[in-house]
C-alpha cells in the first residue's frame, strides 16, 4: 500500500499584537527568528513531501522564498487572503481554507511559536499518525495530560469527587487532556468534509516537557529564548 504524501502547513499571520514581529525577529542566534528555526527543523524531516508557509506578511514570504531557494526546495509560499489574516477572523474559517490547499494527502499543521519541537519530534508524530491511521483514526492532535486538581469557576472540584475524598492522590484523579497545538495531522479531504482540523475519530498523542512550551506573550518570548540559549551553551541543537 502506498504511503500518502504529508504536507506541513506553517501559518504565519502578519500583525502579531501580543508579540511584535514574533515570526521573524531574531531568536537565539537565528537572524530570521522563529520562522527560520521552524523551517530548519522541518527541513530535517525526510518524511515530509512539502512544506507550505501560509502568510499575508511580505517579510515572512520573502524569507521563506529565500529559504526554499537556498536550503530546501520543498518549501512553498502561499499568499493568504487578507480577510483570513486578521486577528478577528474565526479560526474555523482559516481551517476550512487550509483544506483547499491540496486535494489529497495529509496535512501536518504546526506553528513557529513552539521552538522546541525538533525534527526528531516531527518524525515521531508522523510515525504515530501512520500507526493511528492504520488503526482507523481519521486525525491526530497533540495533547498534554493533566493529572492534577482542577476546580471550576464556583470553587468546586471539577475532575474528582470531594465528597468521597477531599484530597485524593493525584494519580487517582481522572485525567483531562489539554490541546497544546504542537501539531495536527489530518487528511486534506477530511478537513474539507468536517470543516475542522480534527476529525470524527481523533487519536490524542500525549506530549509533555519543553516541546509543548509556546510563545503567546512577550515575556514568554524572552523566557524561551533564554532557555534556547542555555541549551545551545550545553551543545544541544535546536534542530
Amino acid at each position: 500500500m502506498s504511503i500518502e504524501p504529508i504536507t506541513a502547513v506553517v501559518p504565519c499571520r502578519a500583525g502579531s499584537e501580543r508579540v511584535k514581529n514574533k515570526n521573524t525577529r531574531p531568536f537565539a542566534g537565528y537572524g530570521h527568528g522563529l520562522l527560520e528555526l521552524k523551517l530548519s527543523q522541518l527541513a530535517d524531516v525526510d518524511e515530509l513531501d512539502e512544506i507550505i508557509v501560509s502568510t499575508n506578511d511580505p517579510v515572512v514570504a520573502d524569507y521563506a522564498e529565500k529559504f526554499s531557494a537556498s536550503h530546501d526546495a520543498r518549501v512553498t509560499v502561499m499568499e493568504r487572503p487578507d480577510e483570513l489574516g486578521r486577528s478577528s477572523t474565526p479560526m474555523s474559517r482559516f481551517i476550512q481554507y487550509l483544506g483547499t490547499l491540496r486535494e489529497t494527502g495529509t496535512m501536518l499543521m504546526t506553528h513557529v511559536t513552539h521552538p522546541f519541537v525538533t525534527a526528531e519530534t516531527f518524525r515521531e508524530l508522523i510515525a504515530s499518525w501512520r500507526q493511528a491511521a492504520a488503526s482507523g483514526h481519521d486525525s491526530l492532535l497533540t495533547v498534554t495530560k493533566l493529572h492534577t486538581f482542577l476546580w471550576d469557576a464556583q470553587g468546586r472540584p471539577y475532575n474528582y469527587d470531594a465528597a468521597a475524598e477531599r484530597w485524593p492522590r493525584s494519580q487517582d484523579i481522572d485525567p483531562l487532556y489539554e490541546i497544546n497545538h504542537v501539531a495536527y495531522l489530518i487528511g486534506f479531504p477530511t478537513v474539507r468534509s468536517t470543516g475542522d482540523r480534527v476529525g470524527e475519530n481523533p487519536f490524542m498523542h500525549q506530549m509533555s516537557g519543553e516541546a509543548v512550551m509556546d510563545i503567546d506573550w512577550e515575556d514568554q518570548f524572552q523566557l524561551l529564548e533564554d532557555l534556547a540559549r542555555a541549551k545551545q551553551l550545553r551543545g544541544q541543537s535546536l534542530i
